[in-house]
């Protein structure tokens, strides 16, 4: 009869924790802005994803998605608060969103932008994915578990994670990337010259391609990996395998291609 009792009672805390948990609740709504206003977008928030894309219209349009699982999960979504601040003399729109505390509920906002291509972005979140695409005066992605993504996208781009890969599809400009634990692949159109290509992993492959009318210094390194050139790029230098970092250039050296794992290959290729 013990036996039975425990056996009930452990069915019925499983039973109750899944009731617990299951109840979740969600809330979207969407703000627009004159975009003849900013010339800065600045987006943070906090267990979420971003999306960020250019559209055509005159209109800068933010979408934010609340949830929140736990008990009563409906009736906290104001938990969630937003903050935007419209500072039209500097010309920056900032929205921020602060995710409770809580040991009993989780909180998180998602986030979807559209703007045109001129704005400049800055969009960071905590536990999820970034996208963006299309922007074409630069752009700052940061989230502290999650992968980047950018396509089409030009200016100065700055992209962090502490735990996620990194993917860049045609950047043109300068890039730098840094992840603690994800791989590395991007295909960036640097300046011919003075452009500045940086990647840094602490444990991932790094594979890169620049044009091979670039001009820079290279430093590519590896702490337990392969490292790899390709030869249409006519580069300059040399192979030190007893410490796995090759050095470079190419064209005047003006600019600079560093590239560094610590657990990882590292490939810097020709861009087609």
């Amino acid at each position: 009869m013990k036996k039975i009792a425990l056996i009930t009672l452990a069915a019925l805390l499983v039973v109750s924790l899944g009731c617990y948990y299951a109840d979740e609740a969600s809330d979207t709504a969407t703000e627009t802005y004159p975009a003849d206003l900013y010339n800065r977008v600045e987006i943070e928030t906090g267990n979420g994803e971003i999306t960020s894309s250019v559209s055509s219209d005159s209109l800068i349009t933010i979408t934010l998605t609340k949830w929140v699982t736990g008990p009563s999960a409906k009736a906290h979504l104001d938990d969630i608060d937003v903050s935007v601040t419209k500072d039209t003399v500097n010309g920056t729109l900032r929205v921020s969103v602060t995710i409770p505390i809580s040991t009993v509920r989780n909180y998180g906002c998602d986030a979807d932008i559209e703007l045109p291509a001129s704005i400049y972005v800055d969009l960071e979140t905590s536990n999820g994915k970034m996208r963006a695409a299309g922007h074409q005066n630069s752009l700052r992605l940061v989230t502290s578990n999650g992968e980047i993504d950018i396509a089409k996208t030009a200016g100065e781009a700055d992209l962090f994670t502490s735990n996620g890969d990194i993917g860049v599809d045609r950047h043109a400009g300068d890039i730098t990337g840094e992840t603690a634990n994800g791989e590395v692949t991007a295909d960036v159109i640097m300046p011919v010259k003075d452009g500045t290509c940086r990647f840094i992993s602490s444990n991932g492959a790094i594979t890169v391609a620049v044009p091979d009318s670039v001009s820079a210094n290279i430093y590519l390194k590896t702490s337990n990996g392969e490292i790899s050139v390709d030869a249409d790029l006519h580069t300059q230098g040399d192979y030190n395998s007893d410490e796995d970092i090759y050095e470079s250039t190419m064209g005047d050296a003006s600019g600079e291609i560093d590239l560094e794992t610590s657990n990882g290959n590292v490939s810097l290729k020709k861009l087609e």
